[in-house]
């Protein structure tokens, strides 16, 4: 995820007033235990964006400022699937961004999420490519609803068998050279299968590409 710094504009009448710094690049989670996925601390720490796990399910409006954290993940079920949490963060802290878990999967549900100021809804149990995407959604200013059709569903991607090859190894760690050894091809041609598979998937680096290539179930993660 290269996150950028492309925050909206808080709506109007919000106020700011509350905010004694721009929010720092870590996340913070307010979840049951075992709800936060281990591999995620892993893809946040190359992105540069820390993770801290609260103590509490429950959000804490106080504590989010204490922690500067510009992203927020929370279980909306530990908050009574109350969208007034949401509302209040994104109003005293407008500088933050919020990536929301449920196991609701009614699309009217999950939209008025997306509505009441998440940039991610995510309904469980995710992959943790769901959390990362939303993650990365929310640092470029977008919106992310797990499930919602769009143009990254597996259905529209269409790969060649080398291809996925070459995308399993990648995601196993193998260098370029090591997947060139293991399938008996030049490196030149795994670096022209990778730069297909990035256009394909829309990804600009392997680790963006491998999430999306699980999101999309062309790998099991």
């Amino acid at each position: 995820m290269n996150v950028s710094s492309g925050l909206p504009t808080p709506a109007h009448g919000h106020d700011t007033a509350g905010l004694d710094m721009k929010p720092s690049e870590r996340l913070i989670a307010f979840a049951p235990k075992g709800q936060v996925p281990v591999q995620l601390e892993h893809w946040l720490r190359k992105r540069n964006v820390d993770l801290s796990v609260s103590d509490s399910a429950t959000v804490d409006v106080a504590e989010v400022r204490q922690s500067g954290s510009r992203y927020v993940l929370m279980d909306l079920d530990a908050q009574s699937n109350d969208l007034g949490v949401i509302r209040k963060l994104r109003t005293e802290l407008p500088g933050t961004r919020l990536v929301v878990m449920t196991s609701a999967s009614d699309p009217r549900f999950l939209e008025s999420v997306a509505e009441a100021g998440a940039s991610g809804v995510i309904v469980k149990r995710a992959y943790v490519a769901d959390i990362s995407l939303a993650v990365q959604a929310a640092g470029e200013g977008r919106t992310y609803v797990s499930g919602r059709a769009s143009s990254q569903d597996g259905s529209n991607i269409q790969i060649t068998a080398r291809e996925r090859q070459v995308l399993e190894l990648m995601a196993n760690g193998y260098s370029n050279q090591a997947i060139g050894e293991k399938l008996s091809i030049s490196v030149k041609t795994v670096e022209a299968h990778r730069a297909r598979l990035f256009k394909k998937l829309g990804a600009s680096n392997v680790a963006d590409a491998v999430l999306l290539a699980i999101r999309c179930g062309l790998v099991m993660p």
